[in-house]
Formats: C-alpha cells, sequence, structure tokens
C-alpha cells in the first residue's frame, strides 16, 4: 500500500509542480505568506480576548480573573483593536500583495500597484450610512472572508498596471526624479482602478446589493443551522467546506445562536426526559457538524499539526503547525489556511472535505444507534462533557481525529514532495 502511495505520488508531482508553477498561483502563494503574520497575531489576540479577557471566559472562569485582577474590565480594549485590525482588516494586505506581485511579475511599478489595490479595495467595501455619506467598512469585504474578492482587486489592478503603464528597469534608481517619473508613468492604471473602485461602491451601496446579499445570507444560514433533515446537513457541510478553501463563508462558517423550533423541542425533551438519546432532531449542524467534524476549525486541521509533526521532514511545515497548535486546538484554523497555505491549495482539497463527513457519518451511526446522545459543543473533549461524560463520545472523538490525521498524511506527504521536487528544480537552475 505504501508503495501504491509512493507511485501516485510520483506521478502526480509533475502536473501539481507545473501549476505550481504558474504565475496565478505564485502570486496566491505569495500573498498569503504576506497575510499569514496578521492572521496569526490576529489570532492570537482574539483567542486571549475570548479566553483571558471576556469573564465567561475558559481561562477568565477556572481562575476568577475578573474578581482579583485590577483594572479587568479595561483589559480587553488593546486586544479587541488589534484583533479587529488584523483579522478584520486583512484583505486589505491580500488586495495589496496580490497587486504588488503581479506588478512585479510584468516589471511595473509594485509599491503603487499595491497601494493603489488596497485603497480600491477599501472604497469598495465603504459603506454609506447616512446622507452625510459618513460610514463604515464592510468586514465581510476586507477581513478574513473577504481574501478572495481582495485577490481579484489585486489581480485587476496588476492587469491595470501591466496594460496601462511603462515596464520599470530592475535596478531602478530611488533618486526622486525617477520615481517621479515612474509616478507620472502609473497615474493612468491608478485612476482606472480608482474610479472603477467608486462605481462599484456605488453601485453597492445605492443599489444596496450589500445589504440584500447581507439579508439574504443571514436567512440561509439561518435555514442552514436551523434544519434537521440528514442529507442536507450534510450537504450544507459540503458547501461550507468547499466555499471556505476558497476563501469565501459558507453557511456552517460561524455558529448562530437562534431559538429555532429544532432546538427548543430537543431542549424540552431532554429537560422533561432527563436523557437526550431520543431528541426529535438528531441530525443538526450542532449535533454533527460542529461537534465532531470541526476539530481545529473547519476542515478538521487540527489533523493536519497532527500529521506533519508525525511524517514531515519539511522545517517550514513544523515552524508553521507549531505556531498553529494553540489556535487550532481552539478551532481558529486561520494560521494554517495561510501558511502552508491550504487555501487554495488544489492537494488539501480533498482531505479537507473528506475529513470532516467521515467523522459526521460515524457521529450519525453512533446517534443512530444510540450509542451516544446528540451534542452540541465542539471538539473531542467537549463532546464527552456535552453528552454528561459519555465515554463512547470521547472515544469517537479520538476516533474521529486519529482518522482525519490518516486521511491528511498522503496529501500533506504529496504536497511537501512538491516543494522539494520544486527546490531541487531550483536549486538546478542556479548550478547550471
Amino acid at each position: 500500500m505504501w508503495l501504491d502511495e509512493q507511485r501516485l505520488i510520483q506521478r502526480l508531482v509533475p502536473r501539481l509542480l507545473r501549476f505550481r508553477q504558474t504565475n496565478f498561483y505564485r502570486i496566491i502563494q505569495r500573498t498569503l505568506m504576506l497575510t499569514f503574520p496578521f492572521i496569526l497575531i490576529g489570532t492570537f489576540s482574539q483567542i486571549i480576548q475570548l479566553t483571558v479577557l471576556t469573564k465567561t471566559g475558559f481561562i477568565a472562569s477556572i481562575f476568577h480573573l475578573s474578581k482579583w485582577v485590577p483594572y479587568y474590565r479595561y483589559l480587553h480594549y488593546p486586544f479587541d483593536s488589534l484583533t479587529t485590525l488584523t483579522l478584520n482588516g486583512v484583505a486589505v494586505v491580500a488586495a495589496f500583495g496580490a497587486a504588488k506581485y503581479h506588478a512585479k511579475l510584468n516589471q511595473r511599478d509594485d509599491q503603487l500597484a499595491g497601494l493603489t489595490a488596497a485603497i480600491a479595495l477599501l472604497i469598495v467595501a465603504y459603506q454609506y450610512t447616512n446622507q452625510n455619506q459618513i460610514g463604515i467598512f464592510n468586514t465581510l469585504l476586507i477581513g478574513t472572508n473577504g481574501l478572495t474578492g481582495a485577490l481579484i482587486v489585486g489581480g485587476l489592478t496588476g492587469l491595470f498596471f501591466k496594460w496601462f503603464s511603462k515596464p520599470v528597469p530592475a535596478q531602478s534608481s530611488s533618486h526622486t526624479a525617477d520615481i517621479l517619473t515612474r509616478t507620472f508613468s502609473s497615474l493612468l492604471p491608478m485612476a482606472l482602478i480608482l474610479v472603477l473602485a467608486v462605481v462599484v461602491s456605488l453601485a453597492l451601496n445605492w443599489l444596496m446589493i450589500i445589504t440584500y446579499s447581507a439579508e439574504s445570507w443571514s436567512a440561509f444560514q439561518k435555514y442552514a443551522m436551523t434544519s434537521h433533515s440528514l442529507w442536507l446537513t450534510f450537504g450544507m457541510a459540503v458547501v461550507t467546506l468547499l466555499l471556505e478553501i476558497l476563501g469565501l463563508a459558507g453557511p456552517y462558517q460561524e455558529r448562530l445562536v437562534t431559538n429555532s423550533a429544532t432546538m427548543t423541542a430537543n431542549l424540552n425533551y431532554a429537560l422533561t426526559h432527563h436523557s437526550a438519546y431520543h431528541v426529535p432532531y438528531p441530525y443538526t449542524a450542532n449535533t454533527l457538524y460542529h461537534a465532531f467534524g470541526t476539530f481545529g476549525g473547519t476542515g478538521m486541521l487540527l489533523a493536519l499539526v497532527i500529521a506533519i509533526y508525525i511524517g514531515s521532514n519539511n522545517r517550514n511545515y513544523h515552524v508553521v503547525a507549531r505556531w498553529s497548535l494553540l489556535p487550532a486546538l481552539f478551532n481558529s484554523n486561520g494560521p494554517l489556511l495561510t501558511g502552508l497555505p491550504v487555501l487554495y491549495n488544489p492537494i488539501y482539497l480533498i482531505p479537507f472535505v473528506l475529513a470532516p463527513i467521515v467523522n459526521m457519518g460515524l457521529a450519525a451511526l453512533a446517534i443512530g444507534f444510540h450509542w451516544i446522545p446528540p451534542v452540541g459543543t465542539p471538539g473531542p473533549l467537549i463532546a464527552f462533557i456535552g453528552t454528561n461524560g459519555n465515554v463512547v463520545a470521547l472515544l469517537l472523538g479520538i476516533i474521529d481525529l486519529a482518522l482525519s490525521v490518516v486521511i491528511y498524511l498522503p496529501f500533506m506527504r504529496l504536497a511537501e514532495t512538491i516543494v522539494q521536487a520544486a527546490q531541487a528544480q531550483v536549486g538546478g537552475v542556479k548550478h547550471v
């Protein structure tokens, strides 16, 4: 079996290596690497904010921090700002990077291209809220869910610089006159992109596209979260996973707390019968997807961290895994999505979707055979606690995590082999 895996990897490497070497994918990879430190810092800030500086947080509750830490109620403010300005603004960095790298590949002014794309994205994301046109930025467009839109804005900006500006010499001078010449050469693409951004922004606001889209999406998320159909639950999980690896928000991405008829019926049954084994709606997003399909965040990425520790020899992979372990334990997958990267990576598409679906399938069987009661909280240990200490739930969580590691291992090895092949190819070119 191991030989078959190696043979398959060797067969896939040349094709995936060619895709990796395309300008399109190179721009995406470099852009994600540029966003990685901001997402990492923002994720740690968010963890501290939610677990330590919130009264009901995990660590704050255990140590009763609010009772003895001086000025506890004010300590969350700097972390609120840090989280907001990183996680909720990282798409601006992505737009800058995508335009910068696109322009640089075509020998255009990369700094002006990057700044133009960042400003263009902010213009598009601006929301007018009153007659004085004083508004706020839409975090769906400039936060982590806006990475795909940012790549589009950055790529379009890079194209405009390629079409409407002149090449910049590789060893361009930093003299004021040369900088001024490059600036005037870039004015036309800058103006075109910014005017286009204003037009798009006005259209989004005046036609209420953003408002209607947000309302429709919220309604769709509520419908998906409150559904109790087994097949619809699995279908929405697949949609969420596919959208997430493409940098978009899925219906199950955020755990919406809603007083739906299904949740109320389940709660009333459990309170009346002192047991959750036979609740009327056992197959929901909370009982299957969030409880057993999101260890380490969407895509079961905690399993990928473990797979790297077990089977990777790549130093960079281990560095990213070490920094991503704590966030993954708190179900935050941002550092792994951008650090390896997993986002937009066809290698990880199959395990990213397959691992959670397999786990959900096992959980559905366990619930169907009444081995465990339906639970509504995520994580292998939390499922154990959420079932009032059901040992089968604990074992199922551990089995799910182990299966996910097995699913991720061959794909991680494939990704590592491609990285090694790319490095060897670059080394060979340098020696020629």
